[in-house]
């Protein structure tokens, strides 16, 4: 691929996890429209070649439910968070329901808004394409 270096540094970043923290130290909301310039910068200052925003792509309500119902999920979802509500659950980013940007990141105008700051910093973005982490509402699911 022309313009990457022989060995690239991408650096992956859990989007839904680090917006949420960003919109708790902003009391607000944070979605990837509204990523303050200095995040961009202190992402920029670590010398990446590429950014992956793992997680990306719309979560499926039926893998939520599914997981909200399972015994053994619940637990777990405890056992890492002693106050777990449902609520928290805000879906695997491996349970897929369209290869659509979440609207809670931002939707597609979020995702554009993300690549132009990356750009201006000379940092291309990665986004991953699994066609196997389709969700069972997933529109391929439904179809058959």
């Amino acid at each position: 691929m022309a313009d990457w270096p022989r060995y690239p540094i991408i650096y992956e970043i859990n989007t839904w996890v680090w917006l949420q923290e960003l919109g708790k130290n902003q009391k607000a909301p944070e979605t990837l429209n509204t990523v303050p310039e200095r995040e961009w910068d202190a992402i920029a200052a670590l010398g990446v070649d590429a950014v992956w925003f793992m997680g990306v792509w719309e979560r499926s309500p039926a893998g939520i439910a599914i997981a909200n119902e399972n015994k053994g999920l619940l637990e777990d979802f405890h056992r890492a968070l002693s106050d777990f509500n449902p609520e928290d659950n805000v879906g695997s980013p491996y349970c897929v329901r369209r290869y659509t940007v979440d609207g809670h990141l931002g939707g597609p105008e979020g995702l554009a808004v993300a690549r132009r700051e990356l750009a201006r910093r000379g940092i291309k973005l990665i986004l991953d394409f699994v066609p196997n982490h389709v969700a069972p509402d997933h529109p391929w699911v439904i179809c058959q």
